[in-house]
């Protein structure tokens, strides 16, 4: 005995720590007990509403019935009839038997009744006749009897062959509208009881897309709170250790070009020394030229590095169009007779990053010099939807097929033509337009050049 119940313990424990432990099972379990109440919950009403109404048994009724009028006699004795139908709690109404023309029996002259002067018996309508019992399940009714109802009352009405013998039950069945009514409004309870037990269950899913959106945003510190000890729970767990692990790769990879970048500008700064010291010579400015190409390619790296998480905070400053402008064109003096510049706002006030907002307009202008080969690049500023940094160039085009790679890192539309690069330019353009709240704009066709877009709201993101 003691052993069947640890048995039985044990085996209450099992089921109880798989219940715990499995999200899967809890919900399962859950469901079929909210179907199976539902069901018996549902099936009880209706079947309790139309109880009544079955078949078989109002095949009994029309048989009791008609052997209760047979024992009032004939004509009836209204001394017995008084006595069983009080104790029925029924009404009563006795008439002398008609036959109109239809055969149908009416009620003729009164021979006794208990009925409301309310309660016209003519109206009575007739849904089961006691031959149809007969028929289907081989009942003998000795009586003719009929079903109905009058004013929604049941009434059962005796043919004796003499007089008409009205039943009334002084009841007034449901509506169907209030059966369907419960059904539905006791639907809407159960199955937003389930929404909510199952809610209440998925809340780590919740908490887990909550921490998945601080993530965008570049949050790599804050965690998801555990729930439980299910398959979730174990997600949430595994979800945190992910993250604190991709924060400490992307801490490793910025120290590493970090240290990269120093080690690679110290011969740099001495290279440039060199030159200085060099005498005079054609190629000194070329030796200059990728010295500072090397310099700008390292810049270049680490700010992408940078730009690889979403900004928390950016240095936003009142400036205007025209400042932005004559900025750039500093960092271009010998290519000023290249670029023509059609500012139509050079007051337009905007809200900006500037040495970031600088950095992608150079990188696109930078781009449109090289695939222009000398000829003319164009530099618009309008006020559309939003302000529009247009750049346009007589360069050689990019296919459609490569419009959407070029912002990518490390991707050059055309490596025939000898441009000096590692396709980092307009990724980290797209990346500063974003962090504005803005974006770029690609537009080309090869041969005929191309159309580079920086569009900047006119009302600048919170920083």
């Amino acid at each position: 005995m003691e052993w069947g119940i640890n048995l039985l313990e044990n085996h209450r424990i099992n089921l109880r720590n798989l219940l715990k432990t499995s999200l899967f099972n809890r919900l399962g379990v859950l469901v079929i007990v909210f179907t199976i109440t539902l069901t018996a919950v549902l099936f009880y009403q209706f079947q309790y509403s139309f109880t009544t109404q079955d078949i078989i048994l109002d095949a009994h009724e029309h048989y009791y019935y008609s052997k209760m009028v047979e024992s009032w006699g004939s004509p009836p004795d209204t001394n017995r009839i008084i006595l069983e139908i009080n104790n029925l709690q029924l009404w009563c109404g006795i008439y002398r038997k008609n036959i109109n023309t239809e055969g149908r029996p009416v009620p003729g002259k009164k021979y006794w009744s208990n009925v409301p002067a309310n309660i016209d018996i003519k109206e009575f309508i007739s849904w089961v006749i006691s031959s149809d019992y007969t028929e289907m399940y081989n009942i003998k009714i000795s009586n003719e009897t009929q079903t109905g109802e009058i004013n929604t009352m049941p009434v059962t009405v005796v043919n004796n062959g003499n007089y008409l013998f009205y039943l009334i039950i002084d009841y007034i069945p449901p509506s169907d509208w209030y059966n369907i009514m419960f059904a539905v409004l006791l639907a809407i309870v159960f199955i937003l009881g389930l929404y909510f037990f199952i809610r209440y269950y998925l809340k780590p899913v919740h908490l887990m897309q909550n921490r998945i959106k601080l993530l965008e945003q570049g949050d790599l510190t804050s965690k998801v709170k555990i729930i439980g000890e299910d398959e979730l729970a174990e997600l949430s767990h595994s979800m945190n250790k992910m993250i604190k692990e991709i924060n400490i790769l992307l801490e490793n990879k910025h120290q590493l070009l970090l240290d990269v970048s120093h080690e690679l500008r110290s011969p740099l700064t001495r290279m440039q020394f060199l030159i200085e010291m060099l005498p005079e010579h054609n190629n000194n400015t070329k030796l200059r030229e990728e010295v500072n190409f090397l310099e700008n390619m390292i810049e270049n790296l680490l700010l992408s590095d940078r730009l690889s998480m979403p900004y928390k905070t950016l240095d936003f400053k009142k400036t205007n169009t025209n400042k932005i402008v004559k900025k750039i064109m500093n960092l271009f003096p010998s290519t000023e007779n290249i670029i023509s510049i059609f500012n139509t706002i050079p007051d337009e006030e905007i809200v900006v990053d500037e040495t970031k907002f600088i950095i992608a307009l150079r990188n696109i202008l930078d781009n449109a010099i090289k695939y222009s080969r000398g000829k003319d690049v164009n530099l618009s500023i309008e006020k559309k939807d939003t302000i529009e940094f247009c750049v346009k160039d007589s360069g050689i085009g990019i296919a459609a097929d490569n419009i959407e790679e070029i912002t990518k890192p490390f991707f050059q539309a055309d490596q025939s033509v000898s441009t000096k690069g590692f396709g980092l330019g307009l990724t980290i353009c797209k990346k500063i337009i974003e962090s504005h709240g803005g974006w770029l704009s690609i537009k080309s066709k090869v041969g005929q050049g191309s159309v580079f877009t920086l569009h900047l709201p006119k009302v600048p993101i919170k920083s």
